[in-house]
């Protein structure tokens, strides 16, 4: 069973046992269960008795939560679900868990790797794919095509991006972090 990283207790929502969870963007209002995951603790399965739209988290009652006491005492853990409890996710959202381990080619069909891993940067999320040439961050924007139906993520990056002749013509070492850091800070959109 493939759990699915919903978002993270964050604090208590008022006195009767309320949890704030950060994260979702809407995923709990359909779920009867979630998972539950301490630090390096084993998963817990709980049901959901009321979730709704508070700010901007999601105020979750969970079973067996009574009190603010309680609440409290889950801040910092992490809310999962099984991935088969989700359903799609709609046009253009994907899970994460449907992304790993996706092959990432280019729009000539050049290899680029596998996506690894998936950084959450509050604006634009960024795939951690590794290849040949090691790791590359690419960034889920227009250019990039995730078909979950085909089993590939199709990129056409931007000059630099990806490196190498015909590749964005890096030319640097990608792992170098100082190259890595002076090419991000200078593919950031301004305003």
């Amino acid at each position: 069973m493939a759990l699915v990283r919903l978002g993270r207790v964050v604090r208590a929502v008022g006195l009767k046992g309320f949890v704030g969870i950060a994260g979702s963007e809407g995923a709990l209002a359909g779920l009867e269960t979630v998972v539950l995951r301490r630090g390096g603790g084993e998963p817990e399965t709980r049901r959901i008795e009321e979730a709704r739209p508070q700010g901007r988290v999601w105020a979750v009652k969970i079973e067996g939560v009574a009190d603010r006491t309680a609440a409290e005492a889950l801040v910092g853990t992490e809310v999962l679900a099984p991935r088969e409890d989700l359903g799609d996710p709609g046009e253009g959202r994907h899970f994460w868990a449907d992304l790993e381990g996706l092959p990432v080619v280019t729009v000539a069909g050049d290899a680029v790797g596998q996506v690894t891993g998936l950084y959450e940067t509050g604006g634009v999320d960024v795939l951690a794919v590794t290849g040949a040439d090691g790791e590359v961050l690419v960034p889920l924007a227009p250019w990039v095509e995730v078909d979950v139906g085909e089993g590939r993520i199709v990129v056409d990056p931007p000059e630099g991006l990806l490196g190498g002749e015909g590749r964005g013509g890096r030319g640097e070492k990608e792992g170098d972090p100082e190259t890595r850091r002076r090419r991000w800070r200078g593919s950031r959109p301004r305003s």
